[in-house]
């Protein structure tokens, strides 16, 4: 156990220290950035931003106490989560042994050492590492707990705190708790008693600070809509900052007040879309289904196989080549036949997977999101070869082998070549941060590659457009801003930067047309207020400049 630590720690730490090199690794964007913005206001003695939680926010949490202890540094917390990932690689030696004997836990154990997208998550900003980490810690005090009734009612207890902090960093995790409870039986109210008293201080806080009875966050109703629409592809890559911002705020237009009330709306448009078009539902289903179990890691706002161009550990353990996609695409088939053969001899283990896996295709499909099933898949897949090689019969063993070359095939065909470059949306994300911090340079090339990638992306347009004009290319500005109300006449932003454009230029009708169609938008702009008041009036006051950038993602 402790070699096995050992080597999970160390490739971890080589990866951590080789993803330095990455300007994403000091730049956290999108979800990482939220995450990290939360913990550093919280560090400082400001509280979480959220009045109600819109996530759940113990990742948030256990970042701010890391700022707090060592430094508002990016090297620290990874190295905190590739200790977290070593001792994760730990457990599930120890539960793999526990049900299957040493030699499937160890095999298990150094597959999560070696396990690529594990690693890759150990040194991001994101909350799978933590997930897993707590996820695992329960199942052993569960299972401690059926050995030791003496110690059960603190080891049940125990196993439900554990599980309802994994829910307070992911909320699928409760279906762990589920899990747990079940197989407690008489003593399942610990279970639930124990995951209570670990979401209380979010509910309370939800309750005191927003006044709504919100137990963990409220983003549930919208991630469910953004998987259950008949519009899936869509939705799920629905860009962040203004689309997403717009996205939100429907239930507010719509008349709807209060963020749980806003969570149901977002339930009942896809109570509707199940109801009127139950064959277009189903076939969604199905078409998760196949996504979930894909070798593919699907991102979530930043494209992962990218950070192989940093990670030597990555070249080796996470790739695409023809008819394979390394490593899900062999852990899938195997761990799932190995569960198929072997539950019985792991049930809690086998209904963690059914009803985590089922609770993942309820929403979207990411590699982030199905992560947390992979210990126990590598459980599985050990225990099935195993007893594929020592103990299964002849007809067993062809009808498994079957099984594992058509679920194989199933998750490796056709899974697209590996993407080398970032996609748009992280780029365009991380040339804000650039931009803010005046490396306008570096900034301007990420918006213009952003572009190329998705020439209708307005966001990066205005970006760009703001850029160029305040470094002396307004003719180029003026395009690029003009590009962006083509693309989206709604956007206020460019509206109201090319109104100060026009404005400069000597063109005050033209700047108070577009000033007037941006406060139509956004009336409660206080600057195009000013403006039009200022144009309006026959001493006007001295140019202003608008608010440059898009503002951070969001």
């Amino acid at each position: 156990m402790l070699l096995l630590f050992v080597v999970a720690l160390v490739l971890r730490l080589i990866h951590v220290l080789a993803m330095r090199a990455s300007p994403y690794f000091t730049n956290p964007v999108i979800d990482a950035a939220t995450y990290d913005d939360a913990a550093r206001a919280i560090a400082m003695g400001r509280g979480h931003p959220d009045l109600i939680y819109w996530q759940p926010p113990g990742y948030s949490y256990v970042l701010a106490w890391i700022y707090s202890t060592a430094g508002l540094g990016y090297v620290a917390p990874r190295i905190v989560q590739a200790f977290l990932g070593a001792a994760s690689a730990v457990m599930t030696a120890w539960i793999g042994a526990r049900h299957f004997g040493r030699g499937v836990g160890l095999a298990a154990g150094y597959g999560a050492a070696l396990y690529g997208m594990l690693i890759y998550f150990d040194g991001e900003l994101l909350t799978p590492t933590l997930t897993i980490a707590l996820q695992l810690a329960a199942v052993p005090a569960a299972l401690l707990a059926s050995d030791n009734p003496r110690r059960s009612t603190w080891l049940w207890g125990g196993s439900g705190v554990l599980a309802g902090l994994a829910s307070i960093v992911t909320a699928t995790s409760l279906v762990i708790v589920a899990v747990l409870a079940a197989f407690a039986r008489r003593r399942a109210w610990l279970v639930l008693l124990g995951a209570a008293l670990a979401i209380a201080p979010v509910t309370w806080r939800n309750w005191k600070r927003g006044g709504e009875f919100i137990p963990i966050s409220w983003n549930g109703g919208i991630n469910l809509y953004i998987g259950n629409n008949p519009r899936y592809d869509e939705t799920v890559a629905i860009r962040p900052d203004l689309h997403w911002k717009r996205f939100v705020l429907e239930p507010r237009r719509e008349g709807v007040r209060g963020v749980g009330a806003a969570s149901n709306y977002f339930v009942g448009k896809v109570l509707v879309y199940a109801g009127s078009d139950p064959l277009g539902f189903a076939r969604l289903q199905l078409k998760k289904v196949y996504l979930f179990l894909a070798g593919n890691e699907i991102p979530r706002n930043q494209e992962i196989y990218p950070a192989r161009e940093y990670s030597p550990v990555l070249r080796l353990l996470l790739w695409k080549v023809p008819g394979l996609a390394f490593p899900f695409g062999l852990l899938m088939p195997l761990g799932l036949v190995g569960m198929a053969v072997r539950w019985r001899r792991a049930p809690m283990l086998a209904a963690i997977v059914v009803a985590y896996g089922a609770a993942v295709l309820a929403f979207f499909i990411t590699a982030r999101y199905r992560m947390p099933l992979v210990p126990y898949l590598l459980i599985f897949a050990a225990a099935g070869v195993r007893w594929l090689f020592k103990e299964a019969r002849a007809p067993a063993r062809a009808a498994a082998i079957a099984s594992v070359v058509v679920l194989f095939l199933l998750g490796n065909l056709a899974q697209g070549p590996m993407p080398n470059t970032m996609n748009a949306d992280a780029e365009y994300s991380l040339g804000v941060k650039l931009a803010v911090k005046g490396l306008s340079e570096e900034a301007t090339r990420l918006f213009e590659s952003a572009i190329r990638k998705h020439p209708d992306y307005s966001e990066a347009w205005v970006n760009l457009g703001v850029l160029q004009a305040t470094h002396g290319r307004a003719a180029d500005g003026e395009r690029s801003l003009t590009r962006a109300i083509e693309v989206d006449p709604e956007n206020a932003l460019a509206l109201t930067n090319l109104a100060v454009l026009r404005e400069m230029s000597g063109r005050p009708d033209e700047a108070r047309a577009l000033y007037q169609r941006a406060y139509k938008i956004d009336p409660s702009d206080e600057f195009t207020r000013r403006k039009l008041a200022a144009l309006a009036s026959p001493n006007p006051t001295p140019l202003e400049t608008a608010q440059p950038l898009g503002g951070k993602p969001k």
